[in-house]
């Protein structure tokens, strides 16, 4: 046996060599470094969550071409994060000390939910309506987090594990806020916008996600209110002082779509939270004077919100039940996607939709699920951001740790928020708001089952 493992490394040697001559040194670092993670991940899966937890919004992009003339977009925590899901299904089919899954409340819409976007792409593919290439990229980054979800509820079992990933999550944001607040400062051209790292250069902010950015704020400022309401000393002044250097940032996303979300998150926050309430509404004042009346920042954030229906781009005409409203191009079109979705995609694939990239990228979230997943797919959506909610209310009305509260209402709070950011975003799919919010799911997850075992 040590015969063979010695000539099976030997072998192994020598391609290495032989084709490594091949390689740049950056891709001859990237393919060691791909191994080592590998090594980690089988040997000790927990501590590879960490190499995650820092790629989920500092990693950048890797080149990988176009399908069909566009260009599809990989990242390096796309990639690791599949690498280390495979790797963990191969260690627990190896190592069978353990169930494979492990069940909780939302496992089941979640499973049937992904298993919608599968087929009804499958039959988009079978008809001949979808490029199966640019289907499947699609569809795997619709489902990575997912996939990640999985992962940490069955590698999870210990609770220094649990607050060791939120203690790092909290340095990613602090990084992610300074790096905003730099590319600010020094990007060039026209409107520029905070935006997270590796999203765009500097010399082309045009290129830059701030929604995204902004999506990922509203997750963060859930999850700080929430500890507001109930850690105390120098504790609470920290998550304090780390709100107020978060808060500019976020309004210079000049994302008003994510302006709806904090609105919706704050209402929600105020309605359900315990303690502290007067507190909040009294921060809420200050919150509104540093929103339209800071200096040099105020009055961009007004020009911004009125620039939708204002001015000279505000000439598309919408009837609402409320009246007549006019809307600039960008605010329009995401009413018109609705309108196609419902008008063009639903009479002729009602029940499962046309498939992942069957109705285009229009941004909104709704029209988005509608138009490729039908009606099942949006049903199944409901029962399985119904069944986050009630999972996550129940451990903040029942857990007796402080952070475990803390982090279910923070992720009630801010699934709100997106319902709402989703009117103008698609939210729900993008992957740098997504991975971290399903990793916070999950630990939410591993707190109900740890109540629900121990009967509180």
């Amino acid at each position: 046996m040590q015969l063979t493992l010695g000539l099976i490394f030997v072998f192994i040697s020598i391609l290495i060599v032989k084709y490594a001559l091949n390689y740049s040194p950056y891709k001859l670092l990237m393919i060691f470094l791909g191994f080592l993670i590998l090594f980690i991940t089988f040997n000790y899966p927990l501590k590879s969550v960490v190499f995650l937890i820092f790629s989920m919004l500092l990693s950048p992009e890797i080149g990988v071409g176009a399908v069909s003339g566009k260009a599809v977009v990989v990242r390096y925590d796309d990639v690791l994060l599949i690498l280390i899901f495979l790797v963990w299904l191969i260690r627990t089919a190896l190592i069978k000390r353990e169930p494979f899954l492990i069940k909780t409340p939302i496992q089941l819409p979640l499973l049937l939910y992904t298993s919608v976007y599968v087929i009804s792409t499958l039959l988009g593919i079978i008809g001949g309506r979808l490029n199966w290439e640019k289907a499947f990229f699609y569809v795997l980054k619709y489902i990575e987090y997912y996939m990640m979800y999985f992962m940490i509820v069955n590698m999870l079992k210990e609770e220094k594990d649990y607050y060791r990933y939120i203690k790092y999550m909290f340095y990613v944001l602090l990084i992610v806020i300074a790096y905003s607040y730099y590319y600010y400062a020094n990007a060039t051209g026209d409107l520029v916008r905070t935006t997270a790292p590796f999203e765009a250069p500097l010399g082309n902010p045009k290129e830059s996600e701030p929604a995204s950015l902004g999506g990922y704020y509203l997750l963060a400022m859930g999850v700080m209110l929430a500890l507001l309401s109930e850690i105390k000393g120098g504790k609470f002044l920290i998550v304090l002082l780390s709100f107020i250097f978060l808060y500019p940032s976020f309004l210079l996303t000049f994302s008003r779509a994510s302006y709806m979300g904090f609105i919706t998150l704050f209402l929600v926050f105020v309605i359900f939270v315990k303690k502290r309430k007067f507190f909040f509404l009294m921060g809420a004042f200050f919150v509104f004077l540093i929103t339209f009346f800071l200096p040099g920042l105020g009055e961009k954030v007004r020009a911004r919100i009125e620039y939708t229906y204002k001015g000279l781009e505000a000439k598309n005409i919408v009837v609402t039940p409320f009246g007549k409203i006019t809307l600039e191009d960008s605010a329009y079109q995401r009413y018109q996607s609705i309108e196609r979705v419902v008008l063009n995609v639903l009479p002729n694939h009602p029940f499962l939709g046309a498939g992942v990239t069957g109705v285009g990228l229009g941004d909104n979230q709704y029209s988005l699920i509608l138009g490729e997943t039908g009606i099942i797919g949006f049903v199944l959506f409901v029962w399985l951001i119904y069944s986050v909610l009630n999972m996550s209310f129940k451990v903040y009305n029942k857990s007796d740790n402080l952070y475990e509260k803390s982090l279910a209402f923070g992720v009630f709070c801010s699934i709100f928020a997106f319902l709402v950011q989703g009117l103008g975003v698609n939210t729900f799919i993008i992957v740098r708001i997504m991975e971290p919010f399903w990793f916070c799911v999950a630990l939410v997850s591993v707190s109900y089952l740890r109540i629900e075992k121990n009967g509180i």
